[in-house]
């Protein structure tokens, strides 16, 4: 009989960051099983989504353990990891308890750090395999910016990572992680590191380096025993030494994988200037926005404190610049909960201050509200995105978006939900790296300008913590 059981940890941890998770933020953004992971997840087109839904189309008998999540941030607590360690593996225990299982989908992240613990999906994925045997297969799929350690490939009979960057394509992942999973057992993964750690600017597969690289990946598979292969960015913000872009190669031919992998190689060496090219500086970046205005909406993107890679969102110098242009503008997602509370406790009308650099920006509260809302565009579509208590601050030239959770605002609902009108804007200022480009390419008339702040998710850190390494 076949019976597949399905379980979630899904956490993008940046080892460099000064924050902390905890198993809190685990609750508040979903920690579920059974029936409530497929009312929340299956119509959505994320990875539960395409999973759950190909395993209904196959008519597998299917189990949920638990499936949990929480924002990216920094490293998780050694305590709530140990805690949600043991629900996560005893949500497993119990379904094996009713009957044994052929199949076990395991959806991880790859870049999950925990205080003290080297490699914990591995190790985790590892105890399963110990438990269950050979007689259980495991498809682990993972994120497009996973670290894949060795002990993570050994534990797993295939591996199925996301393929995009905007990530657009994990619900088709998802079903194809089931087909892999499903298959027979001579179908198989294999991982090669690549040598490099791309910053996460240039791993975008919309243009640019990693494109190419993506394309070509496509002309290797479902040949000479090739079923997929994919290039995948990692996570840089690891101390694994594991760490780094890497290639999957899944199919029945381990020689005709190494051939792949070979190739990949060499086309990544070719490559090599382009992956590394780092990003402008702010001063650089907001002399090019002003050389440009006038000649369509320009999307200013701060990728050195991106929510979504680990920054806490919180860096206000672009502020100021933006202000002195006197260009309608929209900024977001400002992550400050202080904020709100102060816009909170002078209510809608009053004034609060933002300090940006040297300058003192006056606000008025032009609204409060929880900021809730369902993604509409190409990335992650119709998932639930929730971002605690909002304000809406206006200056004489913009809107500033500020949620008090640390949201990425990669859709363009972050701002709509909140009634900023994006089209009556020249500028639109976003803290992300390149899932923004899925919602907003289509306003970007002008152009699009990437700039490095200097936060947690800029890729200065990895070099830093590099360089410190060889000085150790």
């Amino acid at each position: 009989m076949t019976r597949a059981a399905v379980l979630q940890f899904f956490h993008e941890a940046n080892a460099f960051s000064p924050l902390r998770v905890t198993r809190d933020e685990f609750l508040t953004r979903h920690h579920l099983s059974g029936q409530a992971v497929h009312d929340a997840f299956a119509t959505t087109s994320n990875w539960m989504g395409g999973v759950l839904t190909a395993l209904e189309q196959r008519e597998i008998e299917t189990e949920i353990g638990l499936c949990t999540a929480a924002l990216p941030g920094g490293p998780l607590e050694a305590d709530s990891w140990s805690r949600l360690r043991s629900e996560f593996l005893e949500s497993l225990w119990s379904i094996v308890e009713r009957g044994p299982i052929s199949h076990l989908f395991v959806l991880l992240h790859g870049a999950l750090a925990v205080d003290g613990i080297s490699d914990p999906e591995g190790a985790v994925v590892a105890e399963m395999r110990q438990r269950l045997g050979a007689r259980t297969r495991i498809t682990t799929t993972l994120d497009f910016h996973a670290n894949i350690s060795p002990r993570l490939q050994a534990a797993s009979d295939v591996i199925v990572s996301g393929k995009l960057y905007p990530h657009t394509d994990t619900r088709e992942r998802g079903a194809l992680a089931v087909r892999f999973g499903l298959a027979g057992g001579e179908l198989k993964t294999w991982h090669f590191n690549l040598g490099i750690s791309v910053p996460m600017p240039n791993q975008a597969t919309t243009e640019g380096p990693f494109a190419r690289l993506a394309e070509l990946s496509d002309t290797f598979a479902a040949r000479n025993g090739v079923e997929d292969v994919n290039i995948i960015g990692g996570f840089p913000f690891s101390t694994e030494a594991y760490a780094g872009t890497s290639l999957l190669v899944t199919g029945t031919e381990k020689q005709a994988a190494h051939e792949v992998y070979e190739r990949v190689l060499d086309a990544v060496e070719n490559e090599r200037d382009d992956l590394l090219r780092p990003v402008s500086s702010p001063r650089a970046s907001i002399t090019r926005l002003r050389e440009r205005l006038g000649n369509g909406r320009l999307i200013l993107v701060d990728v050195g404190d991106n929510p979504g890679g680990g920054g806490l969102g919180d860096r206000t110098e672009l502020l100021a610049e933006l202000e002195a242009l006197g260009r309608p503008y929209a900024f977001g997602a400002l992550v400050r909960p202080d904020l709100v509370k102060a816009a909170q406790a002078v209510g809608t009308g009053g004034t609060v201050d933002i300090q940006s650099g040297r300058e003192k920006l006056s606000c008025t509260v032009a609204s409060l509200a929880v900021i809730r809302y369902r993604n509409t565009g190409d990335m992650m579509r119709g998932e639930e995105v929730f971002g605690g208590d909002g304000a809406v601050l206006s200056t004489r030239a913009g809107s500033i978006l500020v949620s008090s959770l640390r949201i990425q605002a990669y859709d363009t609902q972050a701002f709509e939900s909140m009634n900023i009108t994006l089209d009556d804007c020249d500028i639109i200022a976003i803290k992300s790296i390149a899932h923004f480009r899925s919602s907003y390419a289509d306003l970007a008339t002008g152009g699009i300008i990437l700039t490095d702040s200097g936060g947690w998710s800029s890729h200065r850190r990895r070099i830093e913590w590099e360089q410190g390494a060889e000085g150790r």
